[in-house]
């Protein structure tokens, strides 16, 4: 059987970041990450996922023969579950809305959600293995059912729309994973 039984990828350990479109990321795997990139605290042991979505259309030549597909409105989102009631992520969920402390007592106002684009990154861990996924620009597009509740965590579900750049990039890997090396040619 072919293959290396090193290669598979079980992410132990992930952190998630948000910070204003345009925040410089980093473009290694060792280096610190910024103090603009906030973090939204502990997140589901689901994980994060992927989702593609796209339209295409197969044309036919004379007599039912498939001579091409073409393709059309490609949309990429990730999901990722938040665990904690923090601000970062009250600020995901409810866009444009406030929150202010006095003493011990914060006020929560929560407004119809407004517009609020944002950059994240998605840092994983399998072992000495680390991959960051940075999106250059997304926004919060869905939340999930939040459950309050006496028998389940209270969860904050984000499903990610991934708004691509001027040259179509959806996202940047930047990872130090053996298996993703790209040969070098003489």
């Amino acid at each position: 059987m072919a293959g290396d039984t090193d290669n598979p990828r079980l992410w132990e350990g992930a952190d998630f970041f948000v910070a204003p479109v345009g925040t410089t990321a980093p473009t290694d795997v060792v280096t610190a990450i910024d103090e603009d990139w906030l973090a939204a605290g502990l997140l589901s042991e689901d994980g994060a996922s992927e989702t593609r979505d796209q339209d295409s259309t197969d044309h036919y030549a004379w007599g039912g023969k498939l001579v091409r597909t073409t393709k059309s409105k490609h949309k990429r989102s990730i999901k990722v579950t938040c665990l904690e009631d923090n601000l970062v992520v009250f600020g995901l969920v409810n866009p444009g809305s406030t929150a202010t402390t006095t003493g011990a007592v914060t006020t929560r106002v929560v407004k119809i959600p407004k517009t609020d684009p944002r950059a994240f990154l998605l840092e994983l861990h399998d072992g000495a293995i680390t991959k960051r996924r940075i999106l250059p620009k997304g926004e919060v597009s869905e939340v999930g059912e939040v459950a309050l509740s006496d028998s389940a965590l209270t969860a904050y579900e984000l499903t990610i729309t991934i708004y691509p750049a001027a040259d179509d990039t959806l996202y940047i890997d930047i990872t130090d994973d053996p298996q993703a090396v790209v040969p070098t040619t003489p």
